[in-house]
C-alpha cells in the first residue's frame, strides 16, 4: 500500500471513530479501544514507529504559527514518529461556522508567510488545502474539510520528512 493511500486510510478511520468518540463522550472503554485501535494501525505501516494517539486531546503540538480556528473543538489527534518522518493528524469540529466559510478563512491564513498554499482542490465535497512552510522544505501540510449534516470537520494531516537536506 502507498504511502499517499495509507494515510487516505488512516484518515478515513480516524474522523470516523473520532467523531463517534466525541458523540459519547461519557465511555472511557470506547475512548481506550479507539486508542488501541489507531496505535495498533499506525504501528502497522512502520514497525520501528513510535506512535500515539489522544481522543479529545492533542498528542503533539501543532507546526509553529499554525492558524487555530477559535470556533473548533478538539476530536483528537495521532501522530507517528520514524527514523525517516514525522507525522502529526489532528481532527475539529465546529456547528458554528459552516465548512466554507472554514475553508475561505483557512485559505487565506495559509496563503500568509511562512506558510504557501499549493493546492486546493475540492473532491467529493471534501475541499483540502495543500500547504507547505516557506522556513521547512522537510514540511508539507494537508487541511480536510467537510460538512457533516451541521458539523462542519477539519483535519490536519501534518508531515517533516526528516531525511530531506535543507541545504544547511
Amino acid at each position: 500500500m502507498s504511502a499517499k493511500a495509507l494515510v487516505l486510510l488512516l484518515l478515513a478511520l480516524a474522523s470516523a471513530a473520532l467523531l463517534a468518540a466525541a458523540c459519547d463522550n461519557s465511555d472511557d472503554e470506547e475512548r481506550l479501544a479507539a486508542q488501541r485501535l489507531f496505535r495498533n494501525y499506525l504501528l502497522q505501516s512502520d514497525r520501528t514507529a513510535i506512535a500515539d494517539v489522544r481522543v479529545q486531546g492533542l498528542v503533539d503540538e501543532l507546526p509553529p504559527s499554525f492558524p487555530e480556528h477559535e470556533e473548533l473543538s478538539l476530536l483528537g489527534s495521532a501522530f507517528t514518529d520514524t527514523e525517516t518522518r514525522r507525522e502529526l493528524i489532528v481532527g475539529w469540529q465546529t456547528s458554528e461556522e459552516p465548512a466554507d466559510d472554514l475553508f475561505n478563512w483557512y485559505r487565506s491564513k495559509l496563503d500568509t508567510d511562512p506558510w504557501r498554499v499549493t493546492a486546493d482542490p475540492q473532491r467529493a465535497g471534501v475541499d483540502f488545502i495543500t500547504f507547505r512552510d516557506a522556513d521547512n522544505p522537510a514540511f508539507r501540510g494537508e487541511l480536510r474539510i467537510s460538512q457533516e449534516g451541521d458539523r462542519a470537520i477539519v483535519v490536519l494531516i501534518a508531515v517533516e520528512n526528516l531525511s530531506v537536506d535543507d541545504g544547511a
